[in-house]
């Protein structure tokens, strides 16, 4: 069940962070019901946020889903590269 966001919050990634020194909570919940999970604390929301992200584009059973963080996921990496440069 999804914590952030009001009473219907809908499906996706919720982060929050209120100041440099406030514990971080984070909740994400998928369209396909198998990834619905929520965290706190700096180190588990960001490796709630890498799951959920590698659930998008490997393990969706929504083509839509999956293809679309394929392109998320490319565009990041052509992102990174750059930085790189």
């Amino acid at each position: 069940m999804p914590t952030i966001g009001g009473r219907r919050p809908g499906f996706g990634l919720r982060v929050r962070k209120d100041g440099n020194k406030a514990l971080a909570a984070a909740d994400a919940d998928c369209p396909c019901g198998q990834f619905s999970k929520a965290a706190s604390g700096d180190v588990d929301v960001e490796a709630l946020v890498i799951r959920y992200g590698r659930h998008r584009r490997d393990e969706c059973p929504i083509p839509e889903i999956r293809a679309a963080a394929a392109r998320q996921y490319a565009a990041l990496q052509q992102s990174l590269s750059k930085r790189r440069k």
